[in-house]
């Protein structure tokens, strides 16, 4: 097996016939099965599925111990989730999206996880597995993908947050999503399950007390060599949007106007304090997101929105540069 083997943008795929891509393919699979695993904590693979047991009850008591013992807590759609390895791509809000996927699933998943969080944090969830991943770190990044690649193709489950942070808009479905997790689902032809959760506060409080977790799985996402990632992705966009709208619709929300400001108030308390728990830097966190650097993504996809004493929602800079903006836009595109 050839060491130097070169994994392909997207963009360099694109430029390959079919017959070429099947080659590639080949070629590709081959090299990660016979690759040692860089990225992948010890025993992921071989401790960590004989542990799903007690691996769900841990995670279960750790979703109680954030929230309250006697949360409420609904999954539906867990028919939809096939047999065999999947790769179970969710929407991401905080730190309990770690660990309530865990006893939600039968497959033992690996999660694909930051290495840039507290120690301890970490050590709690290695009995899952974890594929760390660096932000802003391109090979280091390489040698994920490599991984998820080699431990799907072995059978291997991989539990992945496409929006790669938190989102912490009041009014955005999910935030943007790169390619990554259909090029991996396309290169291994595991089925991508998309699932969604939502969370209700308790908004008598000002505590950031959680009362019920609402998960949705939807059916799974097949991605073959013949298909176009942008379609797939978008395909993938459309699902996880629905069942965010499904879970938000069934809170008897369906507009960003009837939504308690201290619920979302709360919320934001709740990210703010884990991601000092984790020692996570939110600054780091905005620039990872795709597009990030962009204006529109800046506005309507970055924006923890402040809020007073009061408990009223504040402007942000980017909402006041695209209200001010719009307008002469338009007049720019009339002419």
């Amino acid at each position: 097996m050839n060491k130097e083997f070169k994994l392909l943008t997207v963009k360099e795929e694109q430029k390959l016939s079919i017959t070429e891509l099947k080659e590639y393919y080949e070629q590709l699979r081959e090299y990660a099965l016979n690759r040692k695993l860089t990225n992948t904590t010890k025993g992921a693979t071989t401790i960590a599925p004989h542990l799903k047991k007690p691996t769900n009850k841990i995670a279960a008591a750790l979703v109680k111990a954030m929230t309250n013992k006697n949360v409420e807590w609904q999954v539906d759609g867990q028919e939809n989730i096939p047999e065999g390895p999947i790769i179970l791509a969710g929407t991401h809000q905080g730190i309990l999206d770690n660990f309530l996927w865990i006893p939600e699933i039968k497959q033992h998943s690996i999660l694909l996880h930051g290495r840039d969080v507290k120690q301890w944090l970490i050590m709690i969830q290695l009995n899952t597995g974890l594929v760390f991943v660096k932000k802003e770190d391109k090979e280091n990044n390489h040698n994920a993908k490599l991984d998820m690649i080699k431990l799907l193709l072995e059978g291997h489950s991989i539990t992945y947050f496409p929006e790669s942070t938190w989102n912490m808009s009041p009014n955005k479905l999910h935030l943007p999503l790169s390619f990554g997790v259909i090029d991996v689902a396309k290169k291994t032809g595991v089925p991508i399950v998309p699932v969604a959760h939502e969370f209700t506060y308790d908004t008598t409080k000002e505590k950031e007390t959680i009362t019920k977790i609402h998960s949705k799985f939807g059916k799974p996402i097949y991605v073959s060599i013949e298909d176009n990632l942008l379609d797939k992705l978008h395909e993938y966009e459309e699902a996880i949007s629905t069942l965010k709208y499904e879970l938000i619709e069934a809170k008897g929300l369906t507009k960003r106007s009837d939504i308690s400001n201290q619920d979302y108030i709360n919320f934001l308390k709740g990210c703010y304090k884990n991601l000092a728990l984790g020692q996570l830097d939110l600054d780091k966190e905005r620039r990872n997101i795709f597009g990030a650097g962009t204006d529109f993504y800046k506005f309507y996809h970055i924006n923890d929105v402040p809020y007073d004493e009061y408990g009223n929602l504040l402007e942000t800079k980017e909402n006041m540069k695209v209200r001010f903006l719009a307008p002469k836009i338009k007049d720019l595109q009339r002419k």
